[in-house]
């Protein structure tokens, strides 16, 4: 059969002795056992088509180390951007000293760690463990992010690093702001119907719209995170609070699922002229006495 006078070019005799060939041998190895015909096929992909097999597994390996690389790239501008955003905040006002200038202040530093989830508890995605620091005679919490956003917190030692919490831990709060709109507000995790997580900012003036794609990035004011980490991405209005508040939908800059190497936020050490008043410090009030017979008398 031609195709607008075109002639098809004709089989020759070696095509279909391959043909056969490879029909005779597919035949007998359907009627082997169970066993041989595993042999077979080990014996085909070592050998026949070994060479296929490697071509394959290298360009999917290649594929995977150029994912990784562009994921580095990003979170090394990412980065980047949030060194200089913290760099570039504005002067506390009782600091605000012409002798200081802003490169002299203390802006901490940061240390790689490796995320390992759902630990010490295996099988609770909210949980993590850290290696790399050592969290020994650390004060916490301890930030954690990457170069993209914010991961979590690490709440005490576990052996020489740390245990923590990701964002999704219902216990999780932060205090964010929202960029270019001066509006701040407290995230947590939400929930909604079973699905992945997302983070729900509360705490919004009533009378502020925020725009739809807007970054939140933290602001620092506990300690816990240095100021302009990004936390997420306003994606929708939520259900008005009770009062004058608005709740807002937050799509994370994070997943849990995603991560495995880390920063650990090592916040900046006082100043030499700022002592611990320690004979100022509240006093946690002892034990009340037990109300017995021997004690009434």
């Amino acid at each position: 059969m031609s195709v607008q006078g075109v002639r098809p070019p004709g089989r020759g005799p070696l095509d279909v002795f391959v043909f056969s060939v490879a029909l005779i041998l597919s035949g007998v190895a359907a009627g082997l056992p169970s066993a041989q015909q595993s042999q077979v096929e080990s014996a085909i992909r070592a050998t026949a088509l070994y060479p296929f097999l490697l071509l394959h597994r290298l360009a999917a390996e290649r594929g995977q180390v150029q994912s990784r690389v562009e994921g580095l790239l990003a979170e090394r501008d990412s980065l980047t951007e949030l060194l200089l955003r913290y760099r570039e905040r504005p002067t506390p006002v009782e600091d605000a000293s012409p002798e200081r200038d802003l490169g002299g202040l203390p802006a901490g530093s940061v240390a790689p760690a490796v995320v390992y989830p759902g630990r010490p508890r295996v099988g609770n995605p909210d949980l993590f463990v850290l290696s790399g620091p050592d969290f020994r005679d650390r004060e916490f919490p301890v930030g954690v992010f990457t170069g993209i956003g914010l991961v979590g917190v690490v709440r005490a030692a576990h052996g020489l690093g740390g245990r923590g919490e990701f964002w999704s831990h219902p216990d999780f709060r932060v205090s964010v702001l929202a960029e270019g709109e001066a509006v701040s507000g407290f995230v947590r995790p939400l929930r909604a119907d079973g699905g992945q997580p997302v983070l729900l900012l509360e705490g919004a003036p009533f009378q502020a719209d925020i725009p739809v794609g807007t970054l939140l990035v933290t602001t620092g004011i506990a300690g816990v995170y240095p100021p302009g980490v990004p936390v997420g991405r306003i994606r929708e209005p939520g259900e008005p609070e009770a009062g004058w508040m608005k709740r807002y939908i937050v799509e994370p800059s994070v997943r849990p699922e995603e991560v495995r190497d880390v920063f650990v936020w090592n916040r900046p050490a006082l100043p030499a002229d700022v002592e611990a008043d320690t004979a100022s410090a509240p006093v946690e009030p002892g034990p009340a006495p037990a109300d017995t017979a021997a004690a009434r008398r």
